[in-house]
């Protein structure tokens, strides 16, 4: 299968984003520059530009997105102290809790509609059997 507009192969445009994304983080750890960074978090957008691809192959493409894991766990240990690499640590903490805190809101709220279907289910199924024995709608 051909990547839109191209004229490769999806395959070979994966495997031409991964030899960007090497080239550039080889670039950053060979300068001893840090990799971009927006209020801690890696700044993939700035970091996919300069691949020159898409900030979604982070996403789509299971080895650029190892790769950039990696080299940011790398750059963390490198460049930030010990102190931001523990206010890293606590804040991604805190939002995997607001996320399973979300989640679990979900489950119960899905659990709550499910309980609430199922009664008017049962409704229906006796009106339907009602309906069915007497040809006619109750009053």
């Amino acid at each position: 299968m051909m990547a839109r507009g191209t004229g490769k192969s999806g395959q070979q445009v994966a495997e031409e984003n991964v030899d960007a994304l090497v080239e550039i983080l080889s670039r950053y750890k060979e300068s001893g520059q840090p990799l971009p960074r927006y209020n801690g978090e890696l700044n993939r957008s700035k970091l996919a530009a300069e691949c020159g691809f898409d900030r979604q192959v982070f996403r789509t493409n299971p080895r650029c997105a190892a790769l950039v894991d990696a080299a940011d766990e790398e750059d963390r240990e490198r460049h930030l102290n010990q102190l931001e690499q523990a206010e890293l640590r606590r804040e991604e903490k805190g939002k995997v809790d607001e996320d399973r805190a979300a989640l679990e809101s979900d489950n119960l709220r899905l659990r709550a509609e499910n309980a609430s279907l199922k009664i008017e289910l049962e409704r229906f199924r006796r009106l339907e059997l009602l309906m069915t024995a007497t040809g006619k709608l109750p009053s």
